[in-house]
């Protein structure tokens, strides 16, 4: 009985003993299958995810004035389209709906934040390949949240945009289940777009000119972001303020 009782508690404690190597094992794993980054090419590697893979170009072209309406019985239409081209509340799937434009972005921009962490993390200033590859993740989360706020929100007023609902403008990874974001305002956006705009400029050493009204980043063959950004002397932040990638 005794020798009974020995080998139950024997093998009790090699049944835990595999259970806690198999508990340590789940736990040392990333809860959303997220990438390790601990290397320099991993977080330059990462940036190749800060561009989205969804554009604006079909709904913006179908929200314009160069499209025409010829009616009910036209053949090449589609109920997506026509409610693109009225300005309705799109209700249709499609591949470059305003829905899937918007998920692909703030994708894009997770992406830049967790390369943005990591490479902070291994040391901005350790190399100058680490530097530009910060600067092209700042432009990147610029870029993004620029459209964004472009497509989803009023464009930029004066009088109006610091009371104007803006979008969430995410700056870091998230780490957290249902992060709450608030939207602030459109001024406070082209705020946090410009910050990075100029930051990560500076990083990726683009000449600037200097003309008579504006001050404007001039575009140069490169793999990063061209960037053109406009601002009247006085500051104020223009509507007409262009990025192009």
């Amino acid at each position: 009985m005794k020798i009974k009782k020995i080998f139950y508690s024997t093998l009790t404690l090699a049944f835990a003993g595999m259970t806690l190597i198999s508990c340590n094992d789940f736990l040392d794993k990333m809860p959303d299958n997220r990438a390790t980054i601990d290397t320099d090419d991993e977080a330059i590697s990462l940036l190749t995810s800060a561009y989205p893979e969804n554009d604006y170009m079909m709904v913006g072209e179908f929200m314009s004035d160069n499209v025409d309406d010829y009616g009910a019985n036209n053949p090449y239409t589609d109920r997506f389209i026509d409610q693109v081209y009225h300005w309705q509340d799109v209700t249709e799937d499609d591949s470059e709906s305003p829905e899937e434009f918007w998920q692909a972005s703030y994708k894009a921009i997770a992406n830049a934040n967790q390369a943005l962490a990591s490479i902070e993390e291994m040391g901005a200033n350790k190399s100058e390949k680490l530097s530009r590859a910060k600067g092209e993740a700042l432009l990147c989360r610029a870029y993004n949240h620029f459209m964004l706020t472009n497509m989803f929100c009023k464009n930029y007023n004066d009088t109006t945009s610091n009371k104007d609902l803006g979008i969430p403008y995410m700056e870091a990874p998230e780490t957290t289940l249902y992060p709450k974001y608030s939207r602030g305002t459109v001024a406070e956006d082209y705020e946090k777009i410009e910050t990075d705009l100029l930051e990560g400029l500076s990083l990726v050493a683009m000449p600037t000119t200097k003309c008579q009204n504006t001050i404007s980043m001039s575009r140069q063959p490169t793999p990063l972001p061209a960037v053109s950004i406009c601002t009247t002397r006085n500051g104020t932040k223009s509507s007409s303020m262009l990025i192009c990638c």
